[in-house]
Parts: structure tokens; sequence; C-alpha cells
């Protein structure tokens, strides 16, 4: 027995071929005291040691007296054979599998009659080939005697008995056949934990069994035990959710079509679950793709009925993915449900799923926070959308945005929001939000302009700056529109201009500046005047190229002077207008000093002699009077243009 574990393996190999000699012609009592030691050998490195192993117990297994008191210990021993790496090995143990069943066979061939003379027909397997009827009867008689031990094994310590037991339970539901769906809820369990393995080829061959399990066991059977699983576990650890979606597929692989077809419904329910496909770790959304494609390639043209739910999960895992998924996602998955549904392009699916989906997100966008799964999917869903977010999802999903706007959601939510809100008004090629600027701009932008204090708020409001820069940038808001909101909506900017973020400093100038420009004709004085004194002191920002903007700013301002402004009555707000600006046409910069100058010839058409008396009156301050000089020219050239 000392020699059976010897180093040198010439040694073990005589000591196997020995001990095989002793049990096989002695009493056959010590089977067991010499079980564990050829255990051992079925690892030796020596392919001769290991072939030796296979041939002692084959033929203990065919001429042992009491050979059938010890079926299910020395089975695992050939069946383990048929793995090994050495292709003579495996043919050997497949040869003495085939003679042991024959064998076992004839022996009880009274007992086996009816299953001998009406074999039923091969139907649908995963793998080709059937063995012969006495190895799968020998099998199924001791299945409950060796796949518990060797879903036990499965999880030792070391990795080689992990393969060797990974590999021993594929060949036991080999030969067990439909056999298997008695031990389903066993296996099952021992499947999840495999799968968990740091090993891949542990790995592999449980994913192997459980398609073989799927081809023998009816899917109306596995999937009561698989799917309720899925949902207990999904929100208890993410570990044991990959697993059983790993296990799911690949028994959706290995099912029969037709069988499978009247459970797809139900699966698709499973994996729809709000726990299951909300879940955020990429080895879980992996799997969901897997279960997905094993889906998809099983129902072909018949899945119709649950491709909403197949849509809503392939569309949380582009949300929550982080990207990482994107380039399996799109061709795999949605491409091929929008080929299968018959559609001629990608936006028929959206259009023929997106507003179920989004009404069920409006059931809960009153919990969202900034992390939440379905805020996620809110955004993807609108941004991959296409022209369908405008012609049918716009009008629900605004509800949605006014309610996470609000200001008293959470700040990061409303800064998400706010950048989506603005990829999609900067995106849109339509007029499908003309209709709701001034809602948006009412509703949604000027209370987030408010000032509070903190850097998240400060975020916010240069979020909402950036949003109302987008909505004007395209157009959308209408002078008309603009009409019955432009003052509340200059409060808030003038308001901005001094906000310490630079960004709502430079955006709320361009939006000014853009207000100037389209709606010119919804200026009067009072409005004209409470812009300057702001704008005034962004001559002085820290930050030149918001001074350059400023300086376009009041180029557009004072194009927006009405026809009927009483210069006499507003002298003195022009004069501290000129007079504010004349300082900065002594700047350092020479680009400020170009852009005053510009502004202020274009202010000449308001009160040319307003402007020439401050002129006048700051010129021997200057250090440069080049800029006086070309200034009062202007002034010079408009007088006698006017004939004054």
């Amino acid at each position: 027995m000392c020699l059976c574990s010897h180093n040198k393996s010439h040694l073990a190999f005589c000591s196997t071929q020995t001990i095989g000699v002793v049990i096989q012609y002695g009493d056959g009592k010590n089977v067991d005291d010499v079980m564990s030691h050829l255990a051992q050998r079925t690892f030796d490195s020596s392919p001769t040691v290991r072939a030796m192993v296979t041939k002692v117990v084959g033929a203990w297994l065919l001429e042992l007296r009491d050979r059938y008191s010890y079926f299910h210990k020395l089975l695992p021993y050939v069946l383990t054979g048929l793995s090994d790496e050495m292709p003579d090995i495996r043919n050997q143990s497949r040869h003495i599998m085939d003679q042991v069943g024959e064998l076992y066979a004839k022996e009880n061939e009274e007992e086996l009659k009816d299953k001998l003379n009406f074999e039923a027909p091969l139907t649908y397997r995963l793998v080709t080939g059937k063995p012969n009827l006495g190895c799968r009867v020998l099998i199924q008689r001791n299945l409950s005697k060796i796949l518990p031990a060797a879903l036990r094994d499965m999880c030792e310590w070391t990795v080689d008995t992990r393969k060797k037991a990974s590999a021993l339970i594929y060949h036991l539901l080999f030969y067990a056949e439909d056999n298997t769906t008695q031990h389903m809820e066993t296996l099952l369990h021992g499947l999840y934990k495999g799968c968990q393995d740091e090993e891949p080829d542990v790995v592999t061959m449980v994913i192997k069994s459980a398609e073989l399990a799927g081809s023998f066991v009816e899917p109306a059977v596995f999937c009561k035990l698989i799917l309720p699983h899925l949902k207990s576990t999904a929100s208890v650890s993410t570990a044991g959710l990959m697993s059983c979606l790993m296990v799911l597929a690949a028994l959706v692989r290995g099912s029969d079509p037709q069988l499978l077809q009247p459970q797809l419904q139900v699966i698709c329910e499973g994996i729809s679950y709000p726990d299951v496909c909300s879940a955020e770790q990429l080895s879980c959304q992996q799997q969901l793709l897997e279960v997905v494609h094993a889906i998809l390639d099983k129902a072909g043209q018949q899945c119709s009925p649950f491709s909403y739910d197949v849509f809503k999960v392939v569309l949380y895992v582009l949300a929550l993915s982080d990207g990482t998924l994107n380039d399996k996602v799109r061709p795999t998955s949605l491409d091929k449900l929008t080929c299968i549904q018959g559609f001629t392009g990608i936006d028929g699916l959206y259009a023929a799923h997106s507003e179920q989906l989004l009404g069920q997100l409006k059931e809960s966008h009153k919990s969202w926070l900034s992390n939440s799964a379905e805020r996620q999917l809110f955004d993807v869903l609108l941004t991959q959308a296409g022209h369908v977010t405008g012609e049918m999802l716009l009008g629900d999903a605004l509800v949605v945005f006014k309610s996470c706007l609000d200001i008293n959601r959470d700040p990061e939510l409303r800064l998400r929001m706010f950048s989506l809100l603005s990829r999609l008004v900067m995106s849109s090629t339509d007029s499908h939000f003309a209709p709701y600027s001034v809602t948006m701009v009412t509703d949604m932008i000027i209370p987030n302009c408010v000032w509070q204090p903190g850097r998240t708020a400060g975020a916010v409001r240069a979020a909402a700056i950036s949003c109302l820069w987008a909505i004007l940038q395209k157009g959308l808001l209408r002078p008309d529109q603009a009409q019955a909101i432009i003052k509340d909506l200059l409060t808030q900017l003038n308001t901005c201009l001094e906000d310490h973020n630079e960004t709502t400093r430079l955006v709320s100038c361009k939006a000014m500046q853009k207000l100037l420009t389209s709606c010119k004709d919804s200026f009067d004085g009072d409005l004209l005047h409470s812009l300057y004194p702001e704008l005034l002191k962004r001559m002085d920002d820290s930050n030149d190229e918001i001074r350059r903007v400023v300086t376009s700013t009041f180029l557009a301002y004072f194009r927006a002077f009405p026809d009927g402004y009483d210069c006499d009555l507003y002298k003195f707000h022009l004069q501290a207008m000129f007079k504010g600006l004349l300082i900065h046409l002594d700047d350092p910069t020479p680009t400020i000093q170009e852009a005053v100058l510009a502004a202020l010839k274009q202010a000449a058409h308001v009160k040319p002699s307003i402007l020439k008396e401050q002129v006048e009156a700051v010129k021997h301050k200057h250090r440069v009077a080049r800029y006086c000089d070309e200034l009062l020219q202007h002034l010079k050239s408009l007088q006698i243009a006017g004939g004054t």
C-alpha cells in the first residue's frame, strides 16, 4: 500500500497492478481499504499509472464477485478516465464502460427486457451518440450515491480535485440522461457553486454539464427550480446572481426548442425582474446578455410575446455597463431582436417598446437618485431612441424631467438630468422641443438658477444655465414665447453673472447675448437698464474669455435699443454705460480694446453727442489715445451723415 503512492512511477504502477490482482482473487472484502489509495493515483502525473488504475477498476467491475455492492464506489474511477488528458486512457475508459454496461444488461436481461425490445427513439440531444442501455441503467441506479459526493468534491480546496469532480459530473449526466430530472434540485445547487470557481476549467465543465442537463430535463421542470432561486438571490448576493444566470443561460442553450418555447415567457419575466435586470456588476450584466442571446437563438421568429422583456433587459445592460458592453449589446442583441421582429431598422424596435418602458419608469421617478438604475435607463432610452424620442416620448419624458429637476430633489440627480436634457436638445434635428421650451425654462431652468450655498448647488446652476444656452442655440424659444418670461429670465441671468463658477458666468453672458439678438424687440428701457451694471462688472472679470464675450454682448445690447428710446430722459443711464466702457478702451489687452471700440461704435447710434462728451472727458487720461481718436472720428462721420 505504501508503494502505491511512491514517487517513482514504475513502483506505483506495479503496486497498483498488484492491488488489483489481490483484491480480485481474494475474498473481496478489502475494497474499501484500497479506495483512497487508488483515488490518489488518478491524479498521478504518469499516464501509465493512471491507465493501470482504470484497468484495475475495470477488471473489478467486470469480474469481482461482489461487484454489485461496489458499483457506486468503482464507477467514478472509470468515468473520471473519460476526461483524462491522454486519448488512450479516454478510449480505454470508454471501452470499459461499454463492456460493463453490456455485461450488466446481459445479467439483468429479464428485468430490462422491455427496455431492450422497445428502446425509445433518439430524440433531441445536445451531444451525438447514445451509450448502451446497460451503462445508462447502471449509472441511473447509482446516481443518487455518486452525484452528491461529486458535488461535494467540486467544492474541495485543491484545484485538481475540483477539475476531476466537475468532469465526473458531466459524464454522470451523459449516462443518466432524463433520470437527471430526479436529482435536478441537488444538481443545480452544486452547479451554482461551481460557476463561482476561480479555475476556468472547472467553470467550463460546469457550463457543459448545465447544457447537458438542459437537453435531458424538461424546461418546465428546471424553470420551476431556477427562477424562484434567481429572484431570491438577486437582492442577496452578486456572485449568487451571476452563477444562477450562467446556469440558466446554459440550460436554455441545451434545451429542445419545441419544449422550451412555452417556458420562454416565464424565463423572460424572470430575467426582467427589477432586482435581476438592474444588477450593476459587470459579471451579472454579461450573463444577462448570455441568457438573452440563448433565448433569441432558441425562439427565432416566435419571440413577439416576450420581445418587450428582452428589450428592457438589454437596455438595462446598456445603461448600467458604463459603455463596457456596448459593442456586444447593439450587434448581438438589439439588432438581432430587430431582425427577428421584422422591423426595417432599430427605430422600429424603439417605437414598438419605448412608450411602455417609459410608462413603467414614470411610476418610480419620484424616488430616483442620481445613481438609480431607473434613472440611468431613462437616460439611455431617450438618447438611443433617436427620432422616436421627439415623436413619441417627449411629453411623458418632460413630466419626469420636471419632477426630477424640482429644487428639493437630490442635487446630483438634477445635475444628471440637466446634462441629459442638454444633450437631447442639442441632438434634436426637429422642432419637437419647441412647444415645451417655455415650460422647460420656467419650471426647470429658472428655479435652479436661484443662488444657494455650496459647490454642488453651484454646479447645478452651471448645468441649468448650460441647458438654457442649448435651448437658445437651437432656436427653440421663439420671440413671442420669450416675451412672456423674459423679465424673470433676465433677473436670474443677472444673478448668475456674479456666480463664483466661471462656467456659469461665461454661459450666462452668452445666453444674455443670444436673447438680446433673437428677442431684441422684447426689450424696453427698464429691461435694458437692469442689465448694463452687471455687464460692466464682468468687464473686470479675471477671465479674459468672459470679458471678450461681454464686449460681444454689449454689441447686441446696443442693437436692442428700441426706436422710441428717450435719450434725454435716460441720459444718466447712457452716461454710466459709456463711462464704464471707456475705461476698458484703455485696457492692457489689445483684443479687449478692439472689442470695446466695436461696442462703442455701435453705441454711437443711440446718442452720439453724449458719447462724444464722455470720450473727450477721458481722452487725456488714456495711455494710448488712438482708440479715442478713432471713436471721435466715427462720431464725426455719423454727425456728417446725419446732417448735424
